[in-house]
């Protein structure tokens, strides 16, 4: 029987080793699952920085434009 409680034993050990795996990458996965949310977030302040540039050039360029005719 100490053969069958060693195989026992060493499956156990598996089991264990493959359980923090598992939540290593969970770790990981939320982990970058934060970071896209964060870069989500800065392109969607990038574009809304764009838009803004983009108005205030047209503004810039209107007025320029009326000055020059």
């Amino acid at each position: 029987m100490p053969y069958i409680e060693e195989r026992v034993s060493t499956v156990e050990t598996g089991i264990a080793e493959i359980k923090s795996d598992v939540a290593a990458i969970k770790a990981g996965q939320s982990s970058t699952e934060l970071n896209l949310h964060h870069m989500a977030q800065d392109i969607s302040e990038l574009k809304a920085g764009q838009i803004e540039i983009r108005d205030l050039l047209a503004r810039v360029v209107a007025r320029l434009e009326g000055v020059n005719s």
